[in-house]
């Protein structure tokens, strides 16, 4: 787990295919041995420390982490691309949304239940892009990669907002990533 501990160079961290089941709780695995980068796999499992978040088209998706518990060490949600990821606490949790609409009219009743954004990628249109080059099918694409890191010795979760370029063959199908930059929001837990 190098990219999720910040022991190791920075690469970026993707999460591989999600399960079919969806949204809940799972057993992530860390997979350090790529070169170009860190791959999460989520897995059912009856002993889980990551929780996932799926995307709907044009549409919120909401989940909600008791903070009581130390069983949920990680967060990962679907990419986004023109999304916005936010967040509150309530009563000993945290909700957490992923909101596929982009329009400030959609994000203002986030802002009104006092939800805080985590990262709203359609901020800066050059950020998320998608290219096709017709002559050599390389497909182009850079886009937000959101998870984050519970820590409860010491209180506090750390969501880490990567912004990943990846090149795709169309043709033989390689894949290859960079990190292109991350930003942090470090959020303490409110008192239970």
């Amino acid at each position: 787990m190098g990219n999720a501990s910040g022991r190791q160079k920075q690469k970026p961290l993707i999460l591989g295919p999600t399960p079919g089941s969806g949204m809940g709780a799972y057993a992530v695995t860390f997979d350090t041995s790529l070169d170009d980068r860190e791959l999460a796999t989520l897995t059912e499992s009856e002993s889980p420390d990551a929780f996932y978040l799926p995307w709907k088209s044009g549409d919120v998706t909401e989940c909600e982490i008791d903070l009581a518990t130390d069983a949920i060490t990680y967060f990962f949600t679907a990419n986004l691309s023109g999304c916005s990821l936010w967040y509150k606490f309530h009563e000993g949790r945290i909700f957490i949304r992923h909101e596929a609409r982009t329009d400030s009219a959609s994000q203002n009743p986030h802002k009104l239940a006092g939800f805080k954004c985590v990262v709203d990628s359609s901020l800066n249109p050059d950020d998320v892009q998608l290219s096709v080059d017709q002559e050599t099918m390389v497909r182009k694409a850079r886009y937000y990669v959101v998870y984050a890191i519970f820590d409860h010795e010491a209180r506090q979760v750390e969501f880490r907002a990567q912004l990943v370029a990846q090149q795709t063959n169309l043709l033989s199908r390689q894949e290859s990533y960079a990190l292109v930059k991350v930003a942090t929001v470090v959020v303490k837990f409110p008192g239970l």
